[in-house]
This record gives C-alpha cells, structure tokens and sequence, in this order.
C-alpha cells in the first residue's frame, strides 16, 4: 500500500509516498524534481525489504513553494520532510542524475543520517571541462530549448519548465557539490555509483570527467565501488532497475 503525505518543511509543504517496511531507503530523482512516479519499477522491488521514500522537490509536482537554487537548501528541505515523517534513521539515500548531486550535499551536511549510498549515473561535481563560454551557452541554450517546448503545451510541458530552471543554475550545483564535498567530506558508509554503460556520443574530455567523478565518488569509502549497469543508459532505473535493487542491498548488509 502507497501512503502519500504532505509535510509541512517551513512556509511550505512537500509531497511524499511512502511504500513498504523495513530499513528507509530514500529516492532522489532527476533535474526535473519529480520523484514521484519517475522511477520505475524500481521503489515496489525495493518495498519487498525496505520502507521506501519518494518526494517531489519545492516547487515541483504537487509540493508546494518555490525551486530551490542551492543544493543545500534542497538538502535541508529533504531533511525537514524526513523529520516530519517520523521516519527510521539512518537510511540509505539513493540519488538518480541531479539527485546524486543533491545526496552527496545532504551526506555532507547531515551524515548521521546516512547508513549507506547510492549514485545512480550520478551527474558530475565541478568544473566539466571545455571554456567557460561555452560551457554557459550550452546550459543556456539547452533551458531555452526547454522552455520553448513546454511553450507549445502537452502532458510534459509542466516537467520541461522545472527541467529548465534545473539547468540554469547547474554548474552553480556541480560547483556546490564538490566545494561541499571537499570541505565535508562524505561518512564512511558503504558507498555505490552505478555507472550507464550505454553512453551518448560525447566528447573524450567530458567522458574522463564523468568517469574520473564517478570513481572519486565511490574512492570516497573504503567500501565504495563503480558498478556498469551494461544494458542501461542514463535511464538506468526503467532499464536495468535490478541493478539499483541488488546495489542498495549490499549496502543495507554493510
């Protein structure tokens, strides 16, 4: 059974799903902010084991208030919202894309709260390379297409307008995901980064970067390792999500 909750996080409230018992397993999904309903099959196979959290973002989906700029305020939020519920801590935390970057702020910032981790295609911290021009176009331009498209309306339109604010502050996020890393730190918990193995044509300087992040990532504990999920892309969770199941259950065991 799906319990849904609205928990009041201060001036606003956030939209959770609660499924299943046991340890919690808290889900962070993509840029867009929509946690609910975006993951698959993945949240009922982890339910067979676990207590499973789902939440849209501030400012997403059915939560209330406004799209947070700052992972930290992200983090912050999704920490209320875990207090509210009166969930069992320390949980696992599991980050999808954007959502990676946003776990690895709440681990620093509140490790105590953390058993385990799990990176699912993690986007990458700090500075991709190429210039700073066109680094700032790229992003511009890809929200601007975002917008664009909502524009002409559709089922998705409301999704594509979230996304696109997500991107307009993104190497704000990837630099405050690395800073906040290296000052913190991550706890020494069971750490894994599912990696896709199924990658778009990009650069051979963007792929070392996403590959070198991701094994820093995981080399930030003594029990993280890089897993390839083989047959996925980026869309790991719709096709590979065993993956993520059987990840998540080597970090419950320590």
């Amino acid at each position: 059974m799906v319990i849904e909750k609205m928990v009041d996080v201060g001036g606003h409230e956030i939209c959770a799903q609660i499924l299943g018992s046991g340890p919690t397993v808290v889900l962070d999904g993509g840029g867009a902010g929509q946690g609910l309903g975006t993951w698959g099959p993945v949240p009922e196979r982890l339910a067979d084991f676990a207590t499973v959290v789902t939440y849209d973002r501030a400012g997403v989906g059915r939560s209330g208030g406004t799209q947070a700029r700052s992972l930290a305020e992200q983090a912050d939020a999704l920490r209320r919202m875990l207090r509210g519920l009166e969930l069992r801590l320390p949980a696992v935390f599991v980050g999808w894309s954007y959502g990676g970057l946003v776990t690895q702020v709440y681990a620093a910032r509140h490790p105590d709260d953390v058993a385990g981790l799990v990176f699912v295609d993690p986007t990458a911290a700090g500075t991709p390379p190429g210039s700073a021009l066109v680094r700032s176009l790229s992003f511009d331009v890809a929200a601007w297409l975002l917008r664009a498209r909502a524009a002409l309306g559709g089922r998705k339109s409301r999704a594509l307008r979230e996304l696109a604010v997500t991107l307009g502050g993104m190497q704000d996020a990837m630099a405050e995901a690395k800073s906040t890393r290296e000052e913190y730190g991550l706890p020494p918990v069971p750490i894994r980064v599912i990696a896709a193995g199924k990658r778009p044509r990009m650069p051979r300087a963007q792929l070392d970067h996403l590959t070198a992040d991701h094994e820093a990532l995981a080399g930030r504990s003594p029990q993280g390792r890089v897993l390839v999920a083989e047959h996925a892309s980026h869309q790991v969770p719709y096709e590979q999500p065993e993956t993520i199941v059987e990840a998540v259950r080597e970090v419950l065991a320590g």
